[in-house]
């Protein structure tokens, strides 16, 4: 009895000194407080000393109450020494697994980002919206950084989390990571500066598109020889493939005013070097230094990104698959009985008297969502031909034809209360539709703003292998007046293409 009395006092000191070292590396473990040097100079072999601790300990309490039960007789016996085994042996793994890399799956979400002995974590929660924490590894433990992200966009958090790998010092002194020691002082500085700068950008991207703008942002990383930190962040913006670009022109020039506000160009000229632009089938970068260097100019500014976006709008961006354009075709199978019921709001009738038109089957927020089907006769169930002829977009259909009863066709959808419009090509007779884009005829206002009236579709049609766009004004905003042709004129386009691509005439 007194060697058991022994061993439970011996037992009860250990515990309390595992108890009180653990609270204490567990503090330097998270960098709550001033003794960091303390933490990185001992880390690894306190922690190992503390796994260790725990396995003994549970361990000899283990065999202890074994040692202790064997005066109990009968099956009690082994069942308790059976249930002692098992809860020792799942104490000790999840003592030891506190400390290991299984700690992100269990208990502080996953690893978004890993690069050298960094680690990006995302934090999941359903009560609060994600947030980020950055992670240092030293063997095989883990310890977070003093700076904490928090509920931050994926880019700004990962633009934070690329700061600490190419050596950003967090603000208690820790060195995170590569050659940072290497560096000289001006050298840290100038890069602690340059993610200073760059984060900014980055926040006030954020906070623009599509916050404010409702337009989508991407980001690319891209190596840049121009600064300390060797890479850049390059915003990409989605313009949406629309004709009219004035919205977007003027939403580009405001961002960029107020990121300049707060990282002037002087400082951080390489941020400016590159914006990329994204079309529903085509992608470009636009590089605005030219027109912000030295003395800005809004004016040349948004005449530089409305040329580059009305060049991208009207290119052919993919070849031309047929030459000579099969007749349409009609396969009846009466299978739709439910258009019967359903008037179209645009229809194309054939020589030989086969109509196809858009029907509306489904309207939300004042805008409709078509189908396209045909039909031989009146009273004929119309046939399903394209369930999503418009790719998903709402609006008003408001025509729809095929050049010369061939597969080719086009169909104009408005939408934003008819003020603008999108225009449809299909090779293969309505299966499949392309959104087709025309070029701006860069009607110049008092005020030097540019723009183009011309952004409804009103009709297409061929002549001498050529294909022709007659385009007119919004019946709600179109105002621009021709002195010379004393109308409102529409503007007229050719294409010597089939209708891939389309050059400006003149106004008609």
């Amino acid at each position: 009895m007194k060697t058991n009395k022994k061993i439970c006092i011996i037992l009860s000191v250990l515990l309390a000194i595992l108890s009180f070292v653990t609270i204490v590396f567990i503090r330097l473990k998270l960098g709550e407080t001033h003794l960091r040097k303390l933490y990185e100079g001992y880390n690894s072999m306190g922690l190992y000393l503390i796994v260790i601790w725990q396995i003994v300990i549970v361990a000899g309490c283990a065999l202890f109450w074994i040692r202790g039960s064997k005066h109990i007789e009968g099956p009690l016996q082994y069942i308790g020494r059976g249930v002692s085994l098992v809860l020792s042996f799942v104490l000790i793994i999840f003592l030891a697994g506190r400390w290991l890399h299984l700690i992100f799956d269990y208990n502080y979400g996953h690893v978004a980002l890993e690069k050298d002995n960094l680690m990006l974590i995302r934090q999941t929660s359903k009560l609060e919206d994600d947030s980020y924490s950055i992670w240092s590894r030293d063997g095989l433990f883990y310890r977070r950084l003093e700076r904490i992200i928090g509920s931050s966009a994926d880019s700004v958090a990962e633009g934070i989390f690329y700061a600490y790998v190419s050596g950003f010092e967090d603000n208690l002194g820790a060195t995170p990571s590569d050659s940072a020691e290497d560096m000289t002082d001006e050298k840290s500085e100038q890069k602690s500066r340059e993610y200073e700068l760059l984060n900014k950008y980055i926040e006030i991207t954020e906070n623009t598109f599509p916050e404010k703008f409702q337009r989508g942002l991407y980001w690319e990383e891209k190596e840049c020889s121009e600064n300390a930190i060797g890479t850049v962040q390059v915003a990409i913006l989605e313009e949406g493939g629309m004709q009219d670009m004035t919205w977007f022109c003027e939403n580009f020039c405001d961002w960029l005013e107020e990121c300049l506000q707060e990282v002037p160009y002087d400082e951080a000229p390489w941020i400016y070097k590159a914006v990329g632009v994204i079309m529903p089938s085509v992608t470009g970068e636009f590089d605005p230094s030219p027109y912000i260097e030295g003395n800005y100019n809004r004016d040349a500014l948004y005449e530089g990104i409305y040329d580059f976006i009305d060049t991208m709008l009207t290119s052919e961006d993919y070849p031309e698959q047929n030459i000579n354009y099969g007749m349409l075709e009609f396969v009846d199978n009466g299978s739709d009985d439910y258009l019967k019921d359903i008037e179209p709001d645009c229809t194309y009738t054939t020589n030989d008297g086969i109509t196809y038109g858009m029907y509306p089957v489904d309207r939300a927020a004042g805008s409709s969502y078509y189908i396209l089907a045909a039909y031989k006769k009146a009273g004929d169930t119309p046939e399903v031909i394209n369930e999503y002829p418009f790719g998903g977009s709402g609006g008003q259909a408001t025509w729809i034809t095929f050049i010369d009863d061939t597969n080719l066709g086009f169909a104009c959808l408005t939408y934003n209360g008819g003020d603008n419009a999108y225009l449809y090509r299909t090779e293969d007779g309505g299966r499949s539709f392309t959104q087709i884009n025309y070029p701006s005829a860069k009607v110049k206002l008092a005020d030097g703003t540019i723009y183009n009236p011309f952004l409804i579709p009103e009709k297409v049609w061929a002549d001498n292998g050529d294909i022709y766009l007659l385009a007119g004004q919004s019946q709600w905003s179109g105002d621009y007046y021709s002195e010379k042709l004393g109308k409102h004129p529409s503007g007229l386009y050719v294409s010597h293409n089939k209708g891939l691509s389309f050059e400006y005439v003149g106004e008609k």
